[in-house]
Parts: C-alpha cells; sequence; structure tokens
C-alpha cells in the first residue's frame, strides 16, 4: 500500500512540472493576414510568447475562453513585452472558423488556424517532441531565450509569465530600426528590398524582412543577422523603370530647372531627375523619361536604377542593448514632384 501511495505522489509532481526545453522556430499567419515569426518577431525583440491549444469546437476550450481573454488583457493585451496566440490543432478549422469563434466568444489575441500554419506549431507537440501531448485546452510558454515551458496549466501561466520574462538569454543584441523618408511617395511591395552585408564585400548579404507591424527592424548580431565586419545598410531596387508616378508634370518641373525658371530645392529631386548617372541633369534625362513614359524603353541608361537611396549606404555600429535608428531616403527615378 505504501509503495503504491510513493507512486501515486511521484506520479502527480511528474503531470503537475514542466520540462524545460528549446522551443522550434515557426512562421505563421494569424487569421487577418499578419505574419508571425517566432524567433525573429519575438525571442528576439525579448518577448514572452505564450500558446493556447485549441479547436473551435472544444467544450472546454470554449469555457476558458472567457479567462482566457481576461489573461490576456492583464497581460497587457499584447503591449507589454507578452503576446498571446491561440492555435487550433484540428485540419477542419481553417480561417473562417476561427473568425467565428473569436467574434462569438470575444477573442482579441492571434488567432492561427489551419490556413495559417497552425500544424507547424501543434505536430512536434502531437508527435511527442516535448514529451506527453495534453490535449485541449493546454498552454505553453516560451521565453525569450527560446525555452519552452509545457505543460503548463492555466493557473499557472503568471508564474511562468514572470519566470519566462527572466529568462532573456545574458546580452541583448542592438536593436535597429530604418525608417524611410519617401515624401509621399508609395513604394509597391516588392520595388525595393533592403539588406545588410559587410562593407567593400558582396557577401554576405541578407534582407532586412518587414516585421508583423510592417516596420523594418532587425537584431544586431542574431541567428539572422551575424556579426559582419563593418557592417552596412544598402538598397536594391526591383522595380519597373516607369510607373504611375512618373508624369508630363515630371518633364515639365525637370524642364523648368534646366532653364532655371523653378530650380530644384531638394537633393531627392536632383537624385530622382538624373536618369543616366551622369550627376547632371539636362536634355537627355528629359529623353530618357519621356521613352519611358510612352513605352519606348523599359529601363534607364547605365543601369540607372529605378529607385534611389539617399545615402546609397548606411554603415552602423551598435553596441549590446543599443536601439540605433537609421534613415533612408527613397526616391524613384524620373519623380521630381
Amino acid at each position: 500500500m505504501k509503495n503504491i501511495l510513493v507512486l501515486v505522489l511521484l506520479l502527480s509532481v511528474a503531470i503537475g512540472s514542466t520540462v524545460a526545453q528549446t522551443m522550434h522556430d515557426f512562421t505563421v499567419t494569424d487569421v487577418n493576414g499578419n505574419t508571425h515569426r517566432l524567433y525573429q518577431d519575438y525571442c528576439n525583440q525579448n518577448k514572452v510568447v505564450v500558446i493556447k491549444f485549441f479547436f473551435t469546437t472544444c467544450p472546454p476550450c470554449i469555457s476558458n475562453a472567457p479567462l482566457w481573454q481576461q489573461k490576456y488583457v492583464q497581460q497587457g493585451s499584447g503591449a507589454q513585452g507578452v503576446e498571446f496566440f491561440s492555435v487550433t490543432t484540428i485540419t477542419s478549422d481553417y480561417n473562417p472558423n476561427v473568425i467565428n469563434f473569436e467574434s462569438t466568444y470575444n477573442q482579441t489575441m492571434k488567432g492561427i488556424s489551419a490556413d495559417g500554419g497552425a500544424s507547424s506549431i501543434v505536430n512536434p507537440f502531437k508527435n511527442g517532441a516535448y514529451g506527453s501531448w495534453y490535449g485541449t485546452p493546454s498552454f505553453a510558454v516560451i521565453a525569450p531565450d527560446r525555452t519552452l515551458h509545457y505543460p503548463v496549466f492555466f493557473n499557472e501561466l503568471d508564474s511562468k509569465i514572470n519566470l519566462a520574462k527572466t529568462q532573456t538569454g545574458g546580452a541583448v543584441p542592438a536593436s535597429i530600426a530604418l525608417t524611410l523618408s519617401t515624401f509621399g511617395l508609395d513604394i509597391p511591395d516588392g520595388h525595393v528590398k533592403f539588406f545588410v552585408k559587410p562593407k567593400n564585400s558582396a557577401s554576405p548579404k541578407i534582407e532586412i524582412t518587414k516585421n508583423s507591424q510592417g516596420a523594418y527592424t532587425f537584431l544586431y548580431p542574431s541567428t539572422q543577422i551575424p556579426t559582419m565586419t563593418n557592417p552596412q545598410i544598402i538598397m536594391e531596387s526591383f522595380g519597373p523603370a516607369h510607373t504611375s508616378k512618373v508624369t508630363a508634370s515630371d518633364l515639365l518641373a525637370i524642364q523648368k530647372h534646366i532653364l532655371g525658371l523653378t530650380l530644384f530645392t531638394q537633393p531627392y529631386q536632383m537624385a530622382a531627375a538624373d536618369t543616366n548617372g551622369d550627376q547632371k541633369i539636362t536634355a537627355s534625362d528629359l529623353l530618357n523619361i519621356r521613352k519611358v513614359i510612352l513605352g519606348l524603353s523599359n529601363s534607364f541608361p547605365n543601369n540607372t536604377p529605378s529607385y534611389k537611396a539617399i545615402p546609397e549606404t548606411i554603415d552602423f555600429t551598435a553596441a549590446l542593448g543599443q536601439n540605433i535608428q537609421v534613415e533612408m531616403t527613397v526616391v524613384k527615378t524620373g519623380n521630381v514632384n
């Protein structure tokens, strides 16, 4: 009888405790179309991630929904370094199902359906990579240093979140924010891209992608962007020579500048008007723009890019823990207005 009692006690302790492991990276899209990358958008930004495994017709999940929402609000609704995800565990929960669930039960955290890649989060848990699968609803807490706490019972969430906040992995890399000055120019997606690379070297060249809020930010150094010798930010142009922003009014403005009637006052105008890269503004620039507008040419001479950056490169130095903001002006070649 004593041996049975000891076994029961040991089993209770095992079930009620979590195992600290390293959480795998994932990229998912929520039901609102926003992309979320665990390492880049959250862990590397020193944020804690809390996951609820559920499905939309699960009775206990429905019962827990008001408490889950209340907990999300108590933890800052995603604005205080803690983000919540509701991740479906069944493949028949598509975006409309999860959206309906959120609307019905007033869920405002990030909802991840089968459409958004929920299986990339769920499958390792179901397959036993992190120990026994505890079904739905169950919870996991991921620290900034990628430590996974699982399983976590609902009444343990606050303590596990507070613990995870302390697990930052030591030195915090610098946070670099690239802001763009476009003078009202709307740049379509894909027309320009930004990269970090070593100065005077073509590689490695690593793209700076937008985060879930649409901003160009990155941590340096990090697993995505490792330490480089004399790192710099560059822009590359992929857009066409002609866009709706290049019009006859640009031709008129350039002509007035050439004739000395109305001179350009902004550096971006001078850069935009120089269509052949000779650092001058002449009648040949007018001709180049006219050919592009009329469809007689698909590019500007001398490999002049469709978009230019001022400055062309940004060198930066970053001490650990710093928050650094850098600015780059982007102009459309041919668009001076």
